[in-house]
């Protein structure tokens, strides 16, 4: 991991660090950071969207070119495991010469949204840094630093303008957020970083799904009312009112239906119904959809909660 860092840097100034990663959840997931000793940096802790934590580093001295062109740090990051895991990172700091400004960006943060439908070339937000140098001191390009793989092939950066546009296929069930970090560097080397923040927002884009998990071919014509005849899974993979699933049965069929379980809606929404001859509907939990066997599948038009189908 490398950073450039002009050496009239104010003590006090903060450079973010990419966060690590840990497939662990919980206590036995990522828990700390910690930085090796040295004469002029110490290590805070950053809380981005959805309570991450990330590193920053703090400037605590002045650096000097002509005395130290580079300083390398070791970051650990710890698990709360027993025992505690930790994997470990070289960050060297490149210590710049200085001109007489470097760039400003004209925000610190900059959140935004985009619909996970926008297509390519959609423009997601512009950020800008200004630098009053002359000539190439006072150009400024712009990059992605500190960025995951998988923001980068979905949201590309004009290093001439600073605009963010969608280049992939976003997908709101795959990653809500994205956060990204951006440098603007001048002809001289100078550099200043600002970040994005981009929210995903979801779109009614997935289809219910319905599976059928048990079915009986045949019943006695006497079977009691609340025989099951079959078991019936919607699952719908939006999220919100999007995911909210009601399933109707085709044609006067002796038939109803029942919720055996339910899950608020939400991504991946999966809703259980059994079928059964006619009776009156006894809602079990708070149902989000019902189906059937050569079902067809709408979209609610209301808030109702759906109810049984009686002879």
């Amino acid at each position: 991991m490398v950073l450039e860092i002009l050496e009239t840097a104010s003590p006090g100034s903060r450079f973010p660090l990419e966060r690590a990663r840990d497939k662990d959840v919980g206590s036995n997931g990522l828990q700390n950071y910690s930085l090796g000793s040295n004469s002029h940096f110490s290590l805070a802790l950053g809380t981005g969207k959805g309570g991450a934590k990330y590193p920053e580093l703090i400037l605590q001295s002045q650096l000097d070119r002509e005395h130290q062109r580079e300083v390398n740090l070791l970051l650990t990051a710890t698990d709360g495991g027993t025992p505690p895991k930790s994997g470990t990172a070289q960050v060297r700091i490149v210590v710049l010469d200085a001109n007489d400004n470097i760039p400003v960006f004209s925000r610190e943060v900059y959140e935004v949204r985009v619909a996970e439908n926008s297509p390519p070339e959609q423009l997601v937000v512009r950020v800008t840094a200004a630098d009053p140098d002359e000539g190439s001191y006072g150009r400024v390009r712009y990059a992605f630093t500190q960025t995951s793989e998988r923001s980068r092939q979905l949201f590309e950066l004009n290093a001439a303008t600073g605009e963010i546009r969608v280049s992939g296929n976003l997908d709101f069930e795959e990653v809500a957020n994205h956060e990204m970090v951006v440098k603007a560097t001048d002809g001289g080397g100078l550099s200043a970083h600002c970040k994005v923040h981009v929210e995903v927002l979801d779109v009614n884009d997935n289809a219910p799904e319905i599976a059928l998990t048990s079915l009986t071919v045949s019943i006695p014509e006497d079977a009691p009312p609340r025989s099951v005849v079959a078991l019936i899974s919607v699952r719908d993979r939006d999220s919100g009112d999007n995911g909210r699933t009601e399933c109707a049965i085709d044609g006067d069929l002796p038939f109803t239906m029942y919720t055996m379980s339910a899950s608020p809606p939400g991504p991946s929404t999966a809703s259980s119904a059994s079928l059964g001859p006619s009776s009156p509907a006894s809602q079990m939990g708070c149902p989000t959809a019902r189906a059937t066997s050569g079902a067809r599948c709408a979209r609610p038009t209301s808030g109702k909660k759906p109810t049984g189908l009686h002879r």
